[in-house]
């Protein structure tokens, strides 16, 4: 990772925390906090880059992208619910338990999050072509990995401490983190393709 990731990924990895701090004191946060403070800490990593300049014109694209962002984790988190609230009937899977504890890891939460990352990672691709005018199935897949690495280090660390605060306390802040510094990755790459 160069300096403009590592900057990507902390900016990414502080919204996260911020997120899940501030949910403790106020829930909802989850619902509709995550979309908008993942965009904060993208334009926050741009600023301290100095990436400004690797963008498109047009602050419609900010926009846009605030939209975009709180799209993706609505969207993310439907398809969680359906995946998740689902498979078991469908798969005949046993469901991991009550749903309102996600750290109860069964394969119905695997199964959810699986796809809420897929979904997420389709979105977040989204951003950035909205970003910066180029789409990238690499980067793409990088961001499908950075959500698959999340869950399953989520699960290693939930096996362990096995508390619905650190399952969030992991998944949220690494999470967007991992996406933070794929989207700075891009961003960079993007530009240096147009130099050339």
């Amino acid at each position: 990772m160069n300096s403009q990731q590592i900057t990507f990924f902390l900016t990414g990895l502080t919204a996260g925390l911020v997120t899940v701090a501030g949910a403790r004191a106020w829930p909802m946060l989850l619902v509709h906090g995550v979309g908008p403070l993942f965009f904060v800490a993208v334009l926050a990593a741009i600023t301290l880059t100095g990436s400004w300049s690797h963008l498109g014109r047009g602050w419609w694209r900010i926009l846009v992208g605030i939209c975009v962002c709180i799209g993706a984790y609505l969207l993310a988190l439907f398809a969680f619910s359906v995946v998740a609230g689902y498979s078991p009937d469908l798969l005949g899977i046993r469901a991991s338990g009550a749903s309102s504890d996600l750290s109860r890891f069964g394969a119905d939460v695997w199964l959810g999050l699986l796809a809420a990352a897929l979904v997420a990672s389709v979105c977040i691709e989204l951003l950035v072509y909205v970003l910066t005018g180029k789409w990238s199935n690499s980067f793409l897949f990088r961001l499908a990995t950075a959500g698959l690495v999340s869950v399953l280090v989520t699960f290693l660390i939930d096996r362990a401490a096995h508390n619905y605060w650190t399952f969030y306390g992991v998944l949220l802040p690494l999470g967007e983190g991992l996406f933070c510094a794929v989207v700075g990755a891009q961003i960079w790459r993007t530009s240096e393709q147009l130099v050339r």
